[in-house]
């Protein structure tokens, strides 16, 4: 596909923490759109053994793995309330806060392909949004392995599915999760 097909794209995700997996939906997004957003769901429930990491930490990892690209306005952050319900109000509020900050709607939406994902958007308000849909199991890793990996202290296992930027986390990352847990997966 020619670089740069989208002017705004949107990736979603809770990032807890980022992965190959999740660097190869936000690479593509990074290829096809001129400028991506890049939304880290953030729970209302705080931090848990689900969410372990805050927004500022996952964000500050994505600054390190995308620093270059933040730098020169090709990919925004922004934080994103999780969904709750899977519904289209969900999906709507999304679009909304991508508008507000793009000054636009996006024109493509990039995620990893979820049956039930479609039912977030209304379907008037993705009419002329392209959906990119990446299959999952493309990659056979998840933010759930990679958190278990760090409690079973498997940190070459880890490495395969992190990125190098961040191989220096494994320790913090590891004590993070740590904190949650009072037995191992």
């Amino acid at each position: 596909m020619q670089q740069d097909t989208f002017k705004y794209g949107i990736v979603v995700g809770r990032f807890q923490h980022i992965h190959i997996g999740h660097e190869k939906l936000i690479d593509i997004g990074l290829n096809i759109c001129s400028k991506l957003l890049v939304f880290i769901t953030v729970s209302d429930k705080g931090e848990n053994e689900k969410n372990p990491y805050t927004y500022e930490y996952r964000k500050s990892l994505l600054e390190i793995i995308y620093n270059d690209e933040i730098k020169n306005g090709k990919m925004i952050i922004a934080p994103m309330n999780d969904v709750t319900i899977l519904d289209t109000s969900w999906g709507e509020e999304v679009l909304n806060e991508a508008k507000t900050i793009l000054g636009e709607y996006p024109s493509c939406i990039i995620y990893g392909k979820d049956k039930n994902i479609l039912k977030c958007f209304p379907k008037e308000m993705v009419d002329n949004l392209t959906e990119v849909i990446v299959d999952r199991n493309s990659l056979k890793i998840s933010a759930t392995e990679m958190r278990k990996l760090l409690l079973e202290n498997n940190e070459k296992e880890w490495q395969k599915n992190a990125n190098p930027k961040i191989y220096n986390k494994y320790n913090e990352l590891k004590n993070k999760l740590e904190k949650f847990y009072c037995k191992k997966f």
